[in-house]
């Protein structure tokens, strides 16, 4: 606790008492000794002259004693060190300021750098959605996954480890609930890497059979044109056009579970959902737009300022505040020493409970 002035006065006169008393008892003596040489001397005594002049050496010693120690040290002292005192004061609190200042310009720039990164990774995953949607190939499907989503959850797992390395004041209020939210995008990402990782071989090859066989008809196209050209008109010359074009037209077997590049992707959850309507005829929001889109927004909110307030609507659903508690749980046996497993990932836990990801059936196809 901050001592007053007052005190610290009391404390610096505890601190020089023995030289006080001893001040005042000398100015004491003389004074006494001078009051009482003045007060007794005969004026018959021969001496008079003498003693008179030792009691006017007191009164001198006296005066001095306490116009120069006892006022002008001990007066002065007192004003000297309250001046310093305040002085102190004055640089402490300016100090405290000081570092209040550059703590919170450091806190106000870290925020702004994680809401930076926030950004970049929904536009990424927006930019992302778009060429998929338009392109409508396994090629662009892959490209994005692998340029855009993966990078984007990286960032995002990056982000919870600084907030989770904070030990001292946090440069956010709500830290628990910007946790869980970024895990909620985290988890969206996720489940659409995780099914990349088990689909994609099997579109990619769809993809390249179609490209394969597109490439032949166009060959058989060319070959025909070319003997076109040679028979110079021959009237049989469009009977041949004909059956040499029906290899165009013939039925190919397509693998199983592929038809075509779109329809096979159409078979796949999430990446489907991605790519659809954010809402559908019921006004029902797609997993896109509320594990990831309202998420986005939520950790925006928070990170606008230290004391910003959390989005009521979000934080008061139970999965959300189940999620809080998982955190909390997930928190404390990270820092005892327990053993970690795979399950302890509230990321993997939203993915299940909240996104209904399966786990053991992916692990199933691809063994």
């Amino acid at each position: 606790m901050k001592k007053s002035n007052f005190s610290k006065l009391l404390d610096l006169i505890k601190q020089y008492q023995y030289i006080l008393w001893a001040g005042f008892i000398l100015f004491v003596c003389c004074l006494v000794g001078s009051l009482y040489i003045y007060f007794h001397i005969e004026e018959t005594d021969p001496k008079k002259d003498y003693w008179l002049k030792i009691a006017d050496f007191l009164m001198d010693v006296s005066q001095t004693l306490l116009s120069t120690v006892l006022i002008g040290g001990g007066l002065g002292g007192i004003v000297n060190f309250i001046f310093e005192e305040q002085k102190k004061e004055e640089e402490a609190i300016k100090e405290r300021y000081d570092r209040m200042k550059d703590g919170r310009d450091k806190r106000r720039e870290f925020r702004k750098e994680m809401r930076d990164k926030l950004q970049k990774v929904y536009d990424d995953t927006a930019l992302a959605r778009v060429l998929i949607q338009s392109h409508r190939s396994a090629r662009t499907y892959g490209e994005q996954i692998r340029d855009r989503i993966m990078p984007g959850n990286i960032v995002l797992q990056d982000l919870k480890r600084q907030l989770i390395e904070l030990q001292e004041e946090a440069p956010i209020k709500a830290l628990a609930e910007l946790q869980v939210s970024l895990t909620y995008m985290s988890a969206f990402l996720s489940v659409l890497i995780e099914e990349f990782a088990q689909h994609y071989v099997d579109i990619a090859n769809l993809q390249n059979y179609q490209d394969v066989l597109a490439d032949r008809r166009r060959t058989i196209f060319t070959e025909v044109l070319e003997n076109i050209e040679d028979q110079k008109a021959d009237e049989n010359a469009k009977r041949t056009f004909l059956d040499q074009t029906e290899q165009l037209f013939q039925i190919h077997a397509v693998p199983d579970r592929m038809e075509v590049v779109w329809d096979a992707m159409e078979r796949l959850d999430y990446i489907w959902d991605f790519i659809a309507d954010l809402r559908n005829e019921k006004g029902v929001a797609s997993l896109y737009q509320s594990f990831f889109i309202d998420h986005h927004f939520h950790c925006l909110r928070i990170l606008k300022d230290k004391d910003a307030n959390i989005n009521e609507e979000i934080c008061n659903q139970s999965n959300f505040q189940q999620y809080i508690k998982e955190l909390e749980r997930l928190t404390a046996k990270k820092n005892s020493d327990e053993a970690i497993t795979k399950h302890d990932s509230l990321t993997r836990i939203i993915m299940i409970k909240g996104l209904h990801f399966d786990f053991e059936n992916m692990q199933k196809k691809q063994n």
